[in-house]
């Protein structure tokens, strides 16, 4: 696509009227290919390795320049060997930056090299460290690293460029230098130093580029600069292409080994391993394309030297963005195998991916972008790569973290902005590069401490020779005028380190765990855990006495980090004056540091080989309070919602619990209700007269639907109730009546006529006296004995009649064990059907009610829901506060503890800036009110369609006792306690790893400012 836009803009370019040729100085040119060519052949933590090795031996010639080429490798595989024993392999699996501040440490506390004096070195920790203190800088980034990303991108190409350009130069003076690097560092890789460019351009990797035909345009600026732009494009789609093979890859590899659920037969350790051996061979080719991205951005750098810088950071962040989804396709593959660690990479992907975008949001400064159409092509071709990777990514990213998909719709919105910026808009630059900047993986309130404060009186002088100070020879063209200017920042920011960090503003006050007033969950959610790590040490200790709290309270993380990365910036580019003040200065800032990042990896630093105390008492503390959340929403619905208004003997109106299936529906069989206590009589349906009622007229023979209405049922949900005579009624009656058999006298002047006795006993149910009786239930029996019931006289007055009742007088009481043995009993079905739609409305209606009235005790603070849900808040918000601080690195790799604690589906929380709780129970009310005013269709899951937080079907419960009975409350309470059963296994698997020295764990954004500082001091000072 890129190489088809970029075409397209050179068909349209006019030719040059006036050819301008291009400087092309060859020694700059030939430095470029041997670092290209190098890091070509250098993969991994070797590429860093040799730069940080390469940077040092080049002063070490310069100090030694008279060295034989044996003192000369001597010196070099000493050195090397150093490195190698000294880095972990944990060391060697960091990011490029992280493993650079390691290796250089490691020199700078080994006596015997050069590393203190290397300018080469100074440039690589200023790459890392950062030339600049943006204003988005200094928010916290706990685990994203897209900050660092972007400042390492923006830096490394010219830091590394000028480690290679003065160890070649080096070599190129000195034979020994020559010798010994070839044997050392460049014979095992197969690069030698003393290459030609005609050499160098003929090695395998530059064969992506045709440079010769580049340069051979020299002579004509716009024909040259076109060329390379061309060149450029190809290489972008190329890379575009192999980014399209790796996120079908990706797909695939989603439904064999699903972000969630077990892994299908095809997710195997082979294919794990295969796709480990593709990527492999993708970074290969990805190293190649760089290679020659590098080349290209170069040469059109002799040209047009903004051009040159823009094409190469651009290029930068497509490298990055492949090569990052490349390696995470590979960590997905073989997802859900039997492993301890679940290190998916989906965090770090995305910090790559966000620290990629940002580089290139920080091409533009206030002067505004000059991107002609091929690189804006570019631009474009990263936001919709991107975009596409969101799409890939959703399934993955809904489990990880559920502002994930939300920030990259933000970045999303802010490339757009960048491309109407980039097309003329400048003065909307600083807020997309701030707005853009500001997105990362997690955005939580705790970056506001600093942030609030910039504008406090507390930060102004920090910030205000942050604005000055920092860079202030690229500002105003030459250094800090004198020595005594320079110590005005040097206190400030000192200041900020030691003593303003753990200042009132800045730090909640430990004692506030002692005070039962101050809710854990409200103070973390308000202040942070920055601002709140003494109080979180304090809350540590009273759980665990294993934990110690620090006898003085270390500062607060940010403002510490803010202080000590400018100082250390300060004193890394004002060197001179940076030697005369005292080491103990940087030392002070360092120790605050030190106690701060202790405390913090206290948190999580295992007992005895398991998870500490700490972390177990929350997870147990989090499983009992979902224990007292279910029975507090079993007694809710019992005694709030299955209740109805009767009266008592008295006729007062009392709340009387009811106990029937509220989630009943005609998909299962409807359970009895408790029946009314039968009457030891029976009534006439249509007199006064009563009969002992019989053993088989009792209304619990009468149909579930009827006995359900009658006990449970009535019209409408507001209190008080009106009173008895709305509620359903039942009742019997009987209607005696006689059998027509047979009639004799016709002609002799008494006619009789015979019969049998009928009775028939209805059981009956009407919804309230308003409304007729309904027949539910008849018993029917006609006694065998024929008798006279009536008699007419033709010639006198002799007639007589027996009626039903006087026919039923000498058969009754001693007849009603003959009617209960013998009577045919007759159910009205049809009455039944007629009452099912008004059930079902009746029982919706306190399905929605009560998810209506959850809802809105999730936002109340008294009661037995609220109080367990404050408990479940607590927990769950220590126990985020606690893994930020104490396992920050577990969190960025393992997707499954990140996922748990902060994902779409975490251990369900009802905390005010995330109510997954109380949105759920809304979401089930509302699944109702689509219905209208006739009942919802059939669906018995209704209550948990279309929830955000919740799957369906519901996970498998680990303990299916003690839930609260409706599918809702199940649901949540059987997901909350498996995925604290698997938060806890997250956490014993990372203990495991600790306890067995292969895992450390640092706070990642204060252990690069304290690295940075101690090497910085180190630099700048002899001693």
């Amino acid at each position: 696509m890129i190489a088809v836009t970029a075409a397209s803009v050179l068909s349209g370019e006019p030719a040059s009227a006036d050819p301008v040729p291009v400087p092309v100085p060859q020694a700059a040119l030939t430095d470029r290919a041997f670092g290209q060519v190098a890091e070509i052949h250098l993969q991994g933590a070797a590429r860093i390795t040799t730069v940080v090795l390469s940077a040092e031996f080049a002063q070490w010639h310069r100090l030694h320049p008279n060295a034989t080429a044996e003192q000369a490798q001597t010196q070099l595989t000493a050195r090397q060997q150093l490195l190698d024993e000294s880095l972990t392999t944990f060391d060697l699996l960091l990011p490029e930056q992280d493993l650079l501040l390691k290796s250089v440490d490691i020199l700078l506390g080994a006596p015997g090299g050069e590393t203190r004096t290397s300018p080469e070195i100074t440039g690589l920790v200023g790459a890392v460290i950062g030339k600049t203190v943006e204003p988005w800088d200094t928010r916290e980034e706990l685990a994203s690293g897209a900050l660092r990303t972007a400042q390492w991108l923006r830096g490394r190409d010219d830091a590394l460029a000028a480690v290679w350009s003065a160890v070649r130069h080096a070599a190129a003076a000195s034979a020994s230098v020559a010798t010994a690097w070839n044997a050392v560092l460049g014979e095992p890789i197969g690069v030698d130093i003393t290459n030609t460019y005609e050499e160098l351009r003929q090695d395998p990797g530059l064969s992506h580029v045709d440079l010769d035909a580049i340069l051979a345009l020299r002579d004509d600026s716009v024909a040259y600069v076109a060329a390379a732009k061309q060149q450029l494009a190809s290489l972008h789609a190329e890379l575009l292409g192999l980014s399209l093979e790796i996120r079908l890859e990706i797909g695939e590899n989603n439904s064999k080994c699903p972000p969630e659920g077990p892994p299908s037969a095809a997710c195997t350790a082979a294919a794990k391993k295969a796709a480990e051996d593709r990527d492999k061979d993708r970074q290969q080719t990805i190293s190649d394309i760089k290679a020659g991205v590098g080349m290209v951005s170069t040469i059109i750098g002799f040209a047009d030297p903004a051009a040159g810088k823009k094409s190469k950071v651009i290029g930068e962040a497509v490298l990055t963005t492949i090569s990052a989804i490349s390696k995470y396709a590979a960590a997905i593959t073989g997802r859900g195998l039997a492993g301890s660690i679940f290190s998916t990479a989906t965090l770090a992907m995305t910090g790559n991916v966000f620290g990629a975008v940002m580089s290139i949001v920080g091409l533009f400064g206030s002067s505004g972008p000059s991107l002609d159409a091929q690189i804006l092509a570019q631009v474009k071709a990263l936001r919709d790569e991107v975009r596409a990777l969101g799409d890939e990514m959703r399934a993955s990213f809904a489990r990880v973290e559920a502002q994930i998909n939300t920030v990259y719709a933000n970045m999303m919105a802010q490339f757009d902005k960048l491309n109407a910026a980039i097309a003329g808009n400048t003065a909307q630059i600083t807020l997309v590069q701030q707005q853009v900047a500001q997105l990362g993986l997690r955005l939580e309130d705790i970056a506001a401490t600093v942030l609030a404060a910039i504008g406090d009186a507390t930060l102004h002088d920090a910030r205000a020779d942050i604005n000055k100070y920092i860079g202030y020879l690229e500002n105003f063209g030459q250094p800090i005028p004198t020595y005594g200017e320079f110590v005005g920042p040097e206190n400030e920011f000192h200041l900020t380190s030691t003593q303003l960090a753990s200042g009132a503003a800045f730090v909640v006050p430990r004692t506030d765990a002692d005070n039962p007033a101050v809710d854990p969950t409200t103070a973390l959610n308000s202040f942070g855990e920055a601002r709140s790590i003494n109080y979180l040490a304090r809350v540590a200790s009273g759980r665990d006495p294993s934990m110690v709290e620090p006898s003085t309270p270390v500062g607060n993380p940010t403002v510490w980090n803010l202080g000590a990365q400018s100082y250390a910036m300060l004193m890394l580019q004002n060197p001179t004056y940076a030697a005369q003040v005292s080491a103990g200065r940087a030392a002070q800032i360092e120790a605050e540091g030190t106690r701060i990042a202790d405390l913090a990896a206290s948190f999580g630093r295992p007992a005895n080989g398991n998870a500490n105390g700490l972390i177990t008492g929350l997870v147990n503390e989090y499983v009992a309070a979902t224990n007292e959340l279910s029975t507090a929403l079993a007694a809710f619905r019992t005694n709030e919602v299955q209740v109805r208004y009767e009266p008592d003997a008295n006729g007062v109106q009392v709340k009387t619990p009811k106990n029937y299936d509220l989630f009943w529906d005609t998909d299962k069989p409807l359970a009895p209700a408790p029946a009314k206590a039968d009457e030891t009589t029976v009534p006439s349906c249509s007199g006064t007269r009563q009969i002992d009622r019989p053993s088989n007229v009792r209304y619990d023979l009468m149909s579930n639907m009827v006995r359900a209405l009658q006990y449970a049922y009535t019209p409408r949900l507001d209190e008080p109730p009106a009173g008895v005579r709305e509620l359903p009624e039942v009742g019997h009656c009987y209607t005696p009546s006689w059998v027509y058999t047979r009639t004799t006298g016709y002609g002799t002047g008494v006619i009789r006529h015979y019969g049998k006795l009928r009775l028939q006993i209805h059981s009956r149910f009407r919804l309230n006296s308003s409304t007729a009786w309904q027949n539910s239930r008849t018993a029917d029996y006609t006694w065998p004995d024929e008798q006279v019931y009536q008699v007419d006289c033709e010639f006198f007055n002799c007639d007589s009649e027996t009626t039903p009742e006087q026919g039923l007088t000498p058969k009754w009481p001693s007849g009603r064990y003959a009617f209960a043995s013998g009577a045919t009993v007759v159910n009205n079905t049809a009455l039944d059907t007629t009452l099912t739609p008004t059930l079902r409305g009746f029982l919706q209606a306190r399905q929605k009610s009560m998810y209506d009235r959850v809802r809105d005790q999730s936002t109340q603070v008294s009661g037995p829901v609220p109080t367990a849900l404050k408990k479940v808040n607590t927990a769950a918000r220590l126990l985020q506060a606690y893994t930020r601080l104490g396992l920050p690195n577990a969190l960025d790799s393992d997707d499954v503890l990140s996922a748990n604690l902060f994902g779409q589906y975490q251990i369900p929380v009802n905390m005010p800036t995330d109510a997954k709780i109380g949105n759920a129970y809304a979401k089930a009310s509302g699944n109702y009110t689509l219905c209208g005013p006739t009942p919802c269709s059939l669906d018995p899951s209704r209550p948990l369609r279309d929830q955000v937080s919740l799957k369906v079907p519901c996970e498998p419960a680990v303990d299916s006792s003690n839930l609260p009975g409706d599918p809702l409350g199940d649901c949540l309470i059987t997901s909350a306690r498996s995925r604290a059963n698997t938060l806890m296994q997250r956490y014993e698997v990372w203990a495991d790893q600790m306890s067995a020295g292969l895992h450390r764990e640092r706070v990642p954004w204060m252990n690069d400012t304290l690295t940075g500082l101690r090497i910085t001091t180190r630099l700048t000072h002899a001693n």
